[in-house]
């Protein structure tokens, strides 16, 4: 009996107790930004990953590297396995063919040139996957999504930092300046609505930036941006098969990948309760701000400015192509 009891302390507590200081501090830096954001107004996952960067001298302390090194990675997985919760099928289906045709147009084109921009800057070819899938797709959260199916040590967590900071201070700044510059242009206000849910990153800032011009702009860019999210669940799925094809089977991430497909088909069919939907996305939120802070603490602020230039620039000029791609594409499927 003693024995066993001894197995069990073994199997589970011992790590768990090995990880605590660690954990527990990501959990107090992801509490502390929400309070911040909150009384700010300022976005929760900026503010997580700066007061990371604050304990970063912390992090290589021997005792807080089991628990950082676990939030940055598994609780990542829980937490995107736990977005499956808030995308659906319907999301697809309450939108009419224009946003839909829009959006089928400007994503491939972006990833994929977003891998030859890359390329020809002579970024990582994995940082730029991730640069263009958050540019195409939903920002902050795709890019995370995608890191969480890339093998482990094949991205380095600088690298998908600089893509978080560059596409969230992006994402901002289109949600100021593109509705004027829509309104200027002489796009009315369903137009308008259609051009920002296509091509602003989040979905707070596409929501903010249409009803900031009017109702009607807002639910349309609002519905249009959830197209967009939408493709977030097969985009992973994909991804996640590529890029472990050459593991024999023995790939890292099963249990996330089908927890992920089970909530999405689960919420896409009306089987989840709204009550448990509503905690489950709440759930997935609470760890990305957990793992922001942990990648927060394993990255140094000088390693990060050592990239340079050419990340912010990559991320620049796809979210200037994906204006583009959205006004030409609306302008050829509306003809």
């Amino acid at each position: 009996m003693n024995q066993t009891l001894r197995a069990i302390d073994t199997r589970w507590w011992a790590p768990a107790r090995l990880r605590y200081p660690g954990a527990a501090l990501c959990v107090v830096l992801a509490l502390a930004g929400s309070f911040l954001a909150n009384h700010y107004g300022a976005p929760a996952l900026v503010l997580v990953l700066l007061l990371g960067f604050g304990f970063a001298s912390q992090a290589t302390d021997t005792r807080l590297q089991p628990g950082v090194a676990f939030c940055s990675r598994q609780v990542l997985r829980i937490g995107i396995a736990f977005l499956g919760a808030r995308i659906g099928v319907e999301q697809m289906l309450t939108v009419g063919s224009l946003p839909l045709l829009m959006v089928l147009a400007c994503v491939p084109i972006t990833i994929g040139s977003a891998l030859l921009l890359g390329r020809w800057m002579g970024l990582p070819t994995l940082q730029s996957l991730v640069a263009g899938v958050a540019v195409a797709i939903c920002g902050v959260s795709a890019a995370i999504a995608v890191a969480a199916v890339i093998p482990q040590g094949k991205l380095e967590d600088r690298r998908l930092l600089g893509v978080v900071v560059g596409v969230t201070a992006l994402g901002t700044l289109s949600m100021l300046v593109l509705p004027p510059v829509f309104s200027s242009l002489g796009y009315n206000d369903t137009q308008t609505g259609l051009l920002l849910g296509a091509s602003i990153h989040d979905v707070a800032q596409a929501a903010g930036a249409g009803y900031l011009v009017s109702d009607t702009a807002g639910d349309i860019s609002t519905l249009t941006k959830l197209l967009r999210v939408a493709l977030l669940a097969p985009m992973v799925l994909l991804l996640g098969a590529l890029l472990n094809r050459n593991n024999s089977g023995k790939a890292e991430h099963p249990w996330f990948l089908l927890g992920f497909i089970a909530l999405f088909a689960m919420n896409s069919l009306g089987w989840l309760p709204e009550d448990l939907r509503d905690a489950l996305t709440t759930a997935s939120k609470a760890c990305l701000l957990v793992t922001m802070a942990a990648l927060g603490m394993r990255t140094s602020l000088s390693s990060l400015i050592a990239q340079g230039w050419r990340p912010f620039a990559l991320l620049a000029m796809l979210s200037t192509l994906l204006v583009l791609t959205a006004m030409t594409s609306m302008a050829v499927f509306s003809l």
